[in-house]
């Protein structure tokens, strides 16, 4: 169709942003005759197929009428509009500002921030029209604090806003924390509490989106990070609760993190913020202490728990038939205690295939790095076996003999959760066990199920991973069975997370925690049993200034995996693209067989990133590539 002569009907250039996760173009352009303003959702094609897009800028023909017959390609018509201003400017803004910080395009963001059902039943949403748009001044505010004291403060800000008539967004990421938050909050405002998630059926959750919707009084909404994009006007305040949860982060690219993305989004549609959790993140921690985050309540760098805990020593333990117990006299004993006096015992075990620490046969000695003293990885290449800190980037060779007193039988050991298993039902065959992990169980309905059939019973066993640890209740007794191969994970957030384990399974034993490890001096154990918060907080911010690590960098981990010659090539291209910025080369830590996999790390001050020359690289990289802002681990 000739755009000129289009009759009396006004036409428009459309400028839109496609909703695929399969479409790499930032915006793309089409005409019509339709009015159809910013914000609106329209069906466009691309590349032989109709997908869902979002209209970011409308223009008059006339207008750009030169620019349209020079252009090298022909425009499109726009026939099907799905719905008109759907979303609000402020979170369209959001996203396209992650995007930027994520280093994806803004039509991928919004793709990952947009819950599909909710995309593809548009036609079926009722616009929002009750409640007054809120445009404060925002502020952030941090709250460290026990479970019990945060939710009374939760509660009486709810009564605040509600009074002001502002509605609560409770962010959380997890299906099972949106059940526990609602439990937690819904007394007396039952009509006014709403939960969202992935697990809602399409029936439920279109229903649910629209009462929320077109409910006249505010609203307390629980709901998993996408459900930001509900378009409700009046949400006063955004609470990210268990802040320090790494779910927050989306699984699969475009890699984001909905804790970032909440922030900018408050930022820029003038909303509170609060980040609360049993332990903050040490970054959110080390902002607080610069002022970025006011404190709802003072913070508390301590926390007392009753009950007994002992750590018990696993360095003695030495291999019989090739195998060493996984049971301590002292866990064996409270497994005998549990099932005489009917109690529930819950038994923590790493997960299967983590990365191994490496033990003296003769001593029991872990084989620590010589400059920062944490357990190495036993790596092999092409050349050598060799040994490699995942936080100080120490390598070594592996012909070495024990430190600690000299002897050579090096054995690297990794006790994974069936080994566990297998060691208990073996000593005690007649006491009910129950395994809970994700070969076990793949819904949450049916981790539900394991869970209240263990808690049911009469007393026994659930021996489960760190899935487990967001079902389990207070019960009698708890124990960590194995975590030693954790502080091997080339994860510069390692002791973060294994004092975030550890400090729950305090909490969910009423009498006694048995902690079996054969690093026993490690301070971290110290720290999380004494409920010390200060001084781990100190000792872990020193030591990623030290290294270089966020919240004082920015890291850019750029992954490249395929076919050993095409994987050199790739990378020696990214070498040369990045020189000027220095990247790190390593290969991954995990790999599949036959696929090979290297990362290239690049570090940025806190204040440089966004750099605009080094996002146009990394988005001008082929997308086979993968790029992570802010990893978990750089392996």
């Amino acid at each position: 169709m000739n755009i000129e002569t289009s009759g009396e009907n006004k036409v428009s250039i459309i400028h839109c942003i496609p909703l695929s996760s399969g479409v790499f173009k930032e915006s793309l352009s089409y005409f019509t005759t339709q009015d159809i303003p910013v914000g609106a959702i329209i069906a466009i094609p691309v590349r032989g197929r109709s997908v869902r897009g979002l209209v970011v800028e409308v223009q008059d023909a006339k207008s750009i009428k030169t620019g349209i017959k020079n252009a090298p390609f022909a425009l499109k018509r726009i026939e099907s509009v799905e719905t008109i201003a759907f979303f609000s400017p402020e979170f369209i803004e959001s996203a396209r500002v992650a995007a930027e910080y994520f280093a994806t395009t803004t039509g991928q963001a919004l793709s990952a921030l947009i819950p599909k059902t909710v995309l593809e039943n548009i036609s079926k949403i009722v616009p929002h029209t009750s409640g007054k748009t809120v445009l404060a001044p925002t502020e952030k505010f941090a709250m460290q604090a026990d479970t019990p004291e945060r939710f009374a403060h939760y509660k009486s800000f709810i009564r605040e806003e509600f009074a002001k008539g502002s509605s609560v967004f409770f962010c959380l990421p997890t299906v099972e924390d949106v059940r526990k938050v609602h439990e937690s909050l819904e007394k007396g405002i039952e009509s006014y509490i709403f939960t969202l998630h992935g697990s809602l059926s399409k029936k439920e959750m279109l229903a649910t989106w629209n009462i929320i919707l077109s409910e006249t009084h505010p609203v307390v909404i629980i709901a998993t990070g996408t459900f930001l994009s509900i378009p409700r006007r009046d949400i006063g305040v955004i609470v990210l609760e268990r802040e320090n949860s790494r779910s927050y982060k989306t699984l699969k690219r475009p890699f984001i993190d909905i804790r970032t993305f909440a922030e900018i989004f408050a930022r820029i549609s003038r909303k509170n913020l609060v980040f609360g959790d049993t332990l903050l993140r040490v970054e959110t921690l080390w902002r607080y202490k610069k002022g970025e985050f006011l404190e709802l309540i003072p913070l508390k760098f301590r926390s007392l728990i009753k009950g007994e805990q002992e750590i018990v020593s696993m360095k003695g333990k030495k291999p019989i038939r090739g195998q060493v117990s996984v049971i301590s006299d002292s866990l064996a004993a409270l497994i005998e205690e549990t099932k005489q006096k009917h109690e529930h015992l819950f038994i923590f075990s790493a997960r299967k295939g983590l990365s191994t620490s490496v033990v003296c046969q003769d001593c029991g000695q872990v084989v620590l790095s010589e400059r920062c003293s944490h357990p190495v990885i036993l790596y092999k290449d092409e050349k050598e076996n060799f040994f490699f800190c995942p936080i100080c980037k120490e390598r070594r060779n592996a012909k070495e003999l024990c430190k600690n007193c000299g002897g050579w039988r090096l054995i690297a050991l990794g006790v994974g959760i069936e080994r566990v298993e297998e060691e208990i039902r073996e000593r005690f065959p007649d006491v009910p066990l129950i395994r809970l992990d994700r070969d076990t169980v793949k819904t949450h309905k049916k981790t539900l199920d394991i869970v209240k059939k263990f808690e049911d019973a009469p007393s026994g066993i659930l021996l489960g991973t760190e899935l487990a640890l967001a079902y389990v209740s207070k019960i009698e007794n708890a124990a960590v069975a194995s975590m030693d191969s954790l502080f091997s994970i080339p994860d510069f957030r390692i002791n973060e997370k294994i004092l975030r384990i550890l400090f729950t399974m305090r909490s969910i034993a009423n009498k006694k925690l048995i902690i079996q490890t054969r690093n026993p001096d490690n301070p971290i154990l110290d720290f999380a049993l004494k409920g010390n918060f200060a001084d781990f907080y100190k000792s872990e911010i020193e030591e990623r200034e030290a290294f270089g690590y966020p919240p004082f960098t920015v890291i850019i981990k750029i992954t490249i995996r395929g076919k050993k010659p095409a994987v050199e090539t790739a990378l020696a291209m990214v070498a040369e693209k990045f020189k000027e910025y220095k990247p790190y080369v390593f290969p991954a830590a995990t790999t599949i067989k036959g696929v090979w996999a290297m990362n290239a790390v690049i570090k940025m001050s806190r204040e440089k990133w966004v750099d605009s020359v080094l996002l146009g690289k990394l988005l001008s990289l082929p997308p086979a590539i993968g790029i992570e802002i802010d990893p978990e681990t750089l392996s």
